[in-house]
């Protein structure tokens, strides 16, 4: 008879239920163990996809609430380099003063983010809130499924690490229950062997 030396399918032969007489009693609660524990796995994975849903979605609500749009703005000065700072990650974008006309056909004049080194003169792209205001850009959809995927993949991770510690732990108690019933064993049939039943 042939038999498998794949770790996977030893240990699932270890831990599947069957009418084994030889399987102890620790055995077969270790069995269960590891079935709960797969099972708590299984059951996280929903809510993890929920969440990250949720958090993609909400971020997407929160996007299209800030009601941003485009104006073309020119500039009034040179913008300076790029700043290099080890305080902020990542380091923000130089402003300059820029000047644009708003839809309502009023001028306004602002310190807005500019590429680095851009002239005075040129045109630049500035995003604005409602009220008119410079404001950051979008963040890109792409950034905020990444977001989602992360929240659930934590939650996932979490529910995993979990099962894993209390799988360590059940298998920490069984056994220390295995080794004594073996001492137990062992005693008595030491004890048998020092004093044969007479017949």
């Amino acid at each position: 008879m042939k038999s498998s030396t794949n770790p996977l399918m030893l240990r699932t032969r270890l831990y599947r239920p069957d009418g084994n007489p030889l399987r102890r009693r620790h055995d077969r609660r270790e069995s269960a163990v590891v079935l709960a524990a797969f099972l708590l796995v299984m059951v996280s994975v929903w809510p993890a996809v929920l969440t990250g849903r949720l958090a993609y979605e909400g971020a997407l609500r929160d996007e299209s609430a800030a009601a941003r749009h485009q104006v073309t703005a020119t500039l009034l000065e040179d913008a300076p380099a790029a700043r290099v700072s080890f305080t902020e990650v990542p380091a923000g974008r130089p402003t300059a003063t820029a000047r644009w006309t708003t839809s309502t056909g009023r001028e306004q004049v602002a310190d807005v983010p500019v590429p680095a080194l851009a002239k005075a003169g040129s045109s630049v792209v500035v995003w604005l809130d409602s009220s008119g205001t410079p404001a950051s850009p979008p963040t890109d959809p792409a950034v905020l499924l990444m977001r989602g995927v992360a929240m659930g993949t934590l939650i996932l991770l979490g529910a995993g690490l979990l099962a894993l510690g209390s799988f360590v732990s059940a298998r920490r108690w069984l056994d220390r229950a295995r080794y004594r019933d073996w001492d137990l064993a062992w005693q008595r049939a030491d004890a048998k062997w020092r004093h044969p039943r007479q017949t």
